[in-house]
């Protein structure tokens, strides 16, 4: 499996697709927020793309909103390894099945790997908001 499936990788998958009848494809949204929790072995991803929810809340209809921003928390990570952090938010990021059953997580770009190894993967937070843009 590849991230173009990532929501197949959710502890429950219907809480991207209650959203959107195509979710956004990782690679094309710009990951801006990396945390790591060592008190609960957690990784917080934060991503923000111009790609709409085909079905969002009510309290989002907003004629100004145009972007959209989640968050994917991994839970008993295990196995991080972390060479280099650099910017364009743009990063390539791959999630694969390991034979154990845990996600295993690739992020990179130039100058930046990061790997990891997860139990569980949930969309913890989304919301929608204006961005200006420079594009």
């Amino acid at each position: 499996m590849s991230t173009s499936n990532w929501p197949s990788f959710l502890d429950n998958p219907q809480s991207i697709h209650n959203l959107y009848d195509q979710e956004p494809d990782l690679n094309s949204c710009d990951l801006f927020y990396f945390l790591i929790d060592e008190r609960g072995t957690s990784i917080t991803l934060g991503f923000e793309t111009p790609h709409m929810p085909q079905h969002g809340r009510h309290e989002w209809v907003s004629p100004r909103a145009n972007s959209f921003e989640f968050y994917l928390a991994f839970v008993d990570v295990q196995q991080l390894d972390i060479k280099g952090w650099s910017s364009p938010a743009g990063k390539d990021i791959t999630f694969t099945q390991g034979s154990d059953g845990d996600i295993l997580a690739k992020i990179e770009s130039r100058g930046t790997s990061v790997t990891f190894q997860a139990k569980s993967l949930s969309l913890t937070k989304s919301r929608v908001s204006l961005v200006s843009r420079n594009d």
